[in-house]
């Protein structure tokens, strides 16, 4: 407060002058040998309406500021229309933290300079202009993103459509080829769904405990065709165990790895377990445990491991089959993000691929 009324003063030069005038009219006064009740009549109640002036409008500066300060603060949450409530339980809980920082009354408790109100107005303005600029700048690179990956799978998703075209022209219809062919379409529509709902997917998730031998098997069964199409044994063994996740989220992960490892494991085996069954049999504690899923196909390059899961990279392999998004594994980190747990995955090139998807606080004994 002392700090903004001295910046105030400064501001108000020009409210210096009624001040001097006053001292000179009495000195002048003085000088006349005029009464000195009259003087000091006259000084004190010019002293209090210029006093009265300036509490008034240093009231009124001072609204002013805390104004600036809250649109400050606003401004370096992101929020670029001030009046608008904010949308998500994050943005509230900033606010009410706001209003409490104001009823404080310190300017100097945030990071808003304790100056007057132009230096407040000037940092105001350029801390707009820099959040106007690195909105500007990410909502253009979301732009070209979006604009790669829909270019991507409108080339992608016409392998399996030009495929079932030809299938239907030839005299007997291969059913297990349309069926695979079919399956194909349905994942990259499945694919460019979930890419437009995982910004808002939190709002979409159901949590609820769901068998995970179920969920599992249920996964198997959706990519079916194409397991018999390509000749590949599935080993399921048995997973005792429940898990806490969104059912349409989990199903979308597996699906994504079962498919990833039919497409690089020509007529081979895939197996699907859980690891630290036996240290859960002893203390029915699941910590540390993860669900397997196990190819003996032609794997992954050590160099490329650690950028798998980033948006695009399809690394050697996927340049070599030319089959590859470089979207699948990112969205199913995303999601397992999302869902609270882990994905990672372990490859020998030529020897075959683990992906292991941690369940560590999600799984009950049941």
């Amino acid at each position: 407060m002392i700090s903004l009324f001295f910046s105030y003063c400064k501001e108000r030069t020009p409210f210096r002058f009624p001040m001097i005038l006053l001292l000179l009219v009495t000195v002048i006064w003085w000088l006349q040998d005029l009464p000195w009740q009259s003087m000091t009549y006259i000084l004190l109640l010019s002293s209090a309406c210029v006093l009265t002036c300036t509490i008034l409008d240093f009231l009124t500066d001072l609204r002013t500021c805390r104004r600036i300060r809250e649109l400050t603060l606003q401004a370096e949450n992101g929020l670029f229309l001030p009046p608008l409530p904010a949308k998500d339980e994050d943005g509230r809980n900033e606010e009410k933290k706001n209003e409490g920082d104001k009823n404080k009354g310190g300017l100097e408790q945030t990071g808003v300079p304790a100056g007057g109100k132009d230096e407040q107005w000037f940092h105001l303005v350029r801390l707009w202009q820099q959040r106007c600029k690195e909105e500007k700048e990410r909502s253009r690179e979301e732009k070209q993103k979006n604009s790669r990956y829909y270019t991507l799978w409108s080339h992608q998703i016409k392998t399996p459509v030009s495929a079932m075209n030809l299938l239907l022209q030839e005299d007997q219809v291969d059913r297990q080829a349309m069926e695979q062919e079919l399956l194909k379409a349905e994942q990259y529509v499945d694919m460019a769904l979930q890419y437009q709902r995982l910004d808002q997917a939190g709002r979409d998730l159901v949590l609820k405990e769901y068998s995970l031998d179920s969920l599992v098997k249920k996964a198997v069964r959706q990519c079916a065709p194409i397991f018999i199409y390509n000749k590949t044994t599935v080993h399921l063994e048995p997973l005792k165990g429940a898990v806490l996740t969104d059912e349409k989220w989990f199903l979308f992960v597996l699906e994504q790895i079962l498919c990833n490892a039919i497409k690089y494991t020509r007529q081979g085996d895939i197996r699907i377990y859980v690891t630290g069954s036996e240290h859960m049999a002893a203390s029915g504690d699941w910590a540390g445990s993860e669900l397997v899923i196990e190819d003996n196909g032609i794997g992954i390059r050590r160099e490329d491991i650690p950028r798998v899961f980033e948006w695009g990279y399809t690394g050697y392999n996927g340049r070599q089959e030319k089959r590859s998004t470089g979207i699948g594994l990112f969205l199913c980190r995303q999601a397992m993000e999302m869902l609270g747990q882990t994905i990672r995955i372990d490859s020998r090139e030529g020897e075959g691929t683990r992906v292991y998807l941690g369940l560590s606080g999600s799984l009950s004994k049941m």
